[in-house]
């Protein structure tokens, strides 16, 4: 029964054909992303460890108080996260509404490069 059955439907169809490599992945040149260095203040909300963050399956953890060279795509997400603060009346001591306040404040700190650019515009300038 089984010979009638491939003589109907035909031999393997892996047996037909020759086993061919892989094709190779082309390499594709990612451009460098800016790098920045930063200093996260100090906060409440960040442990003694670090405090995590991610940007574009990149992981980062940052301290505060300590210098750190991170994408500049950190900065945004930084300028993004956000908390509501309330805001009370001070007679009424009652919450009368809410404004966004920063989670994590930087500080940004300048790169060589940016330092050296800097003076070289106030050499140019003089």
């Amino acid at each position: 029964m089984a010979k009638e059955i491939e003589d109907l439907i035909g031999s393997n169809i892996e047996d037909d054909f020759p086993e061919r490599p892989a094709p190779k992945p082309i390499p594709v040149a990612r451009p460098k992303e800016r790098m920045v260095r930063i200093i996260l203040d100090e906060n409440e909300n960040i442990p003694p460890t670090g405090q995590f963050f991610g940007i574009n399956g990149k992981s980062y953890i940052l301290k505060a108080g300590v210098e750190a060279e991170v994408p500049i795509g950190i900065l945004d997400v930084l300028d993004h996260a956000v908390e509501a603060k309330a805001i009370i009346d001070p007679l009424t001591r009652r919450v009368v509404g809410h404004t966004n306040k920063r989670r994590y404040s930087y500080q940004r700190v300048a790169t060589e490069r940016e330092r050296r650019a800097r003076e070289q515009d106030a050499n140019e300038a003089a």
